[in-house]
């Protein structure tokens, strides 16, 4: 039974991976500059083509992909999961997907779209694999799978907190857009540090305190790449120090922020002279 759901996951990912492969390519064979419509609404005009939804397509289709490779496993079908009870567990692959979707139909066709082509296909790998093995409830929540989990969603928070901060110019839009990623973050970071004990209060202050910082740090005078590395740091930091005194957990509570600080600072101060 187990060689059986073993070969049906497995059949099941190189199924999607075959198609997310295939849908990306169809990004390639886009014009360079497709045609495009002027839409008004009210006194904002745009223009709009169907090229642009492409990357929407695809994340739409890596979304309903990976819970169909997830549902293979046998903890899923055993216990006859919903699917908003594996949601968490596919949108992070989902993001992925849109992210390199995004970069691709801004990078110039060469050698570089290939290798960003394949990067997003092996980081859709890592993590949806990553989401599979975490099914598994007697797994420990301090695992080399949920590490890699942890870290590649904050890394995608900071890449898109750069994107909206070196895009977005109005706060009132930047924020909310933050607040969701962050909520997203703080949720699956606190339920593997947590082994699964988590206080819904618990993510509503991580959540709070990114976002005073976020309004704060929006005054300065920081680049997009200054921004979204100190805000994630912050998340971070937030979601460390909130499980372990939930847990009770106060032996080296301040190690990981000393570190981080440290962090912050080194980069900053190596982004002077690069």
């Amino acid at each position: 039974m187990e060689v059986h759901k073993n070969t049906t996951a497995l059949n099941r990912f190189s199924i999607v991976l075959a198609l997310l492969a295939l849908n990306f390519l169809a990004i390639f064979f886009l014009a360079e500059k497709p045609m495009s419509k002027l839409i008004r609404i009210s006194n904002i005009e745009f223009f709009f083509s169907l090229g642009q939804t492409l990357p929407l397509f695809i994340a739409i289709i890596s979304l309903f992909g990976s819970y169909w490779f997830l549902t293979a496993h046998s903890f899923a079908s055993i216990k006859n999961r919903a699917i908003r009870q594996l949601i968490p567990n596919i949108v992070l692959p989902s993001i992925t997907v849109l992210i390199f979707g995004l970069m691709l139909m801004e990078t110039s066709k060469g050698l570089s779209w290939w290798a960003i082509m394949a990067v997003g296909l092996v980081s859709y790998s890592v993590i949806i694999y990553s989401e599979y093995k975490v099914l598994n409830p007697d797994l420990s929540s301090n695992t080399i799978f949920s590490i890699l989990l942890i870290s590649l969603a904050h890394a995608l928070f900071m890449a898109l907190v750069i994107a909206l901060r070196g895009s977005v110019s109005r706060i009132f839009l930047l924020i909310p857009a933050i607040i969701l990623s962050a909520a997203f973050v703080s949720y699956r970071t606190i339920i593997f540090r947590s082994d699964g004990k988590l206080k819904s209060y618990w993510v509503i202050i991580a959540i709070l305190i990114t976002t005073q910082f976020a309004v704060a740090l929006y005054y300065l005078f920081l680049s997009p790449s200054q921004y979204g590395l100190i805000l994630t740091c912050i998340l971070f930091l937030s979601n460390a120090l909130i499980t372990r005194i939930g847990k009770g957990d106060k032996s080296k509570l301040f190690f990981e922020p000393l570190v981080m600080s440290l962090f912050i600072v080194l980069i900053m101060f190596l982004s002077k002279w690069i």
